[in-house]
């Protein structure tokens, strides 16, 4: 019977082995499906054990490593197999969804550092000068399609269109090479989310019990993040005091911070707009007016998150 079941659990690894490196080569002609590449892995993981999952997650990688190039799959092994994991290991300890989401979150932040320097390392390629350089290089193909359009078809909207994309340069150069590690923190935070949430659907078809993510209404970051943001914000300006130059890793410090209130406070609005009576359209329809006033109003969201997470509002509500 033992040896039954291990052969069973070996076959149903080798079938998620050959999903994984399908789903791998066809993210080479679509990106969007490798939102859907740890999917495989957690459900494996939930049925048949944690260990199972890694064995699937390390054969992929090899075969993706013959079929598709060394670097494509250390690319997967770098970057996707430990999210997968990450993510799987919070799936079978039957972890909070939010909490199993950061799990995914830290994975890939650490997991793309480690990229970055080995691409340094190994091959001598500087990641953050390599995508400055693309986008200096789309600038200047964009600029010159416009420079291209004959006189009688120019427009004063094409030319400060053109002027608006010259201003937006040197900024857009200055968040490359400068507050990429904010950048990075909130891209690892949107993958692992999309990553759980497609996740946990496709688990849901197949009957397997994992626990789905109620909405970003329910979405809230641990209370001692703050602590944890002030504390690097209070050593920042100590050593600005001794006169070490912290200036980049303060601005980084205060946008993290900026963007997870900002986020905490859209989870607030969309929390109580859908307990209001009001109907699905109604609730939809403010919503999107709440996303396109963002950039006005980003302050005001960011202190309502900052509030929550204080006193945590949603808490309250429920208790009302």
């Amino acid at each position: 019977m033992n040896r039954n079941l291990k052969t069973s659990n070996i076959t149903e690894s080798a079938m998620i082995t050959g999903i994984l490196v399908i789903i791998a080569y066809l993210s080479s002609f679509i990106t969007l499906l490798m939102f859907f590449y740890p999917a495989p892995a957690i459900v494996l993981g939930r049925r048949k054990g944690f260990k199972y999952s890694i064995l699937a997650l390390i054969a992929s990688d090899l075969i993706i490593s013959m079929l598709l190039g060394i670097q494509t799959g250390l690319a997967f092994l770098l970057l996707y197999t430990p999210l997968a994991i990450a993510l799987t290991y919070g799936v079978c300890r039957d972890e909070d969804a939010n909490k199993t989401i950061l799990y995914g979150s830290a994975a890939y932040m650490i997991s793309f550092v480690i990229y970055i320097l080995l691409l340094d390392l190994i091959m001598g390629i500087n990641f953050i000068e390599r995508v400055a350089e693309m986008y200096d290089q789309s600038f200047e193909m964009s600029r010159g399609l416009f420079d291209n359009i004959p006189d009688q078809y120019r427009t004063g909207q094409i030319d400060r269109y053109i002027k608006d994309i010259e201003e937006m340069a040197p900024m857009m150069n200055y968040i490359i090479t400068n507050i990429f590690p904010a950048v990075l923190i909130a891209a690892s935070v949107i993958t692992s989310y999309i990553n759980y949430v497609v996740a946990s659907k496709f688990a849901l078809r197949f009957s397997i019990n994992v626990k789905q993510h109620e909405g970003i209404g329910y979405f809230t970051f641990p209370r001692n993040f703050m602590i944890a943001m002030a504390g690097l914000l209070l050593l920042s300006f100590l050593l600005n005091l001794l006169n070490i130059n912290v200036g980049i890793i303060q601005l980084n410090l205060f946008i993290i911070i900026f963007m997870a209130m900002l986020l905490q406070g859209f989870a607030v609005m969309k929390f109580f707009i859908d307990r209001s009576s009001l109907g699905r359209f109604a609730r939809n329809l403010i919503m999107v007016v709440i996303v396109f006033m963002a950039t006005s109003f980003s302050v005001v969201y960011s202190i309502l998150g900052l509030i929550d997470l204080t006193v945590n509002l949603r808490k309250i509500n429920r208790a009302v």
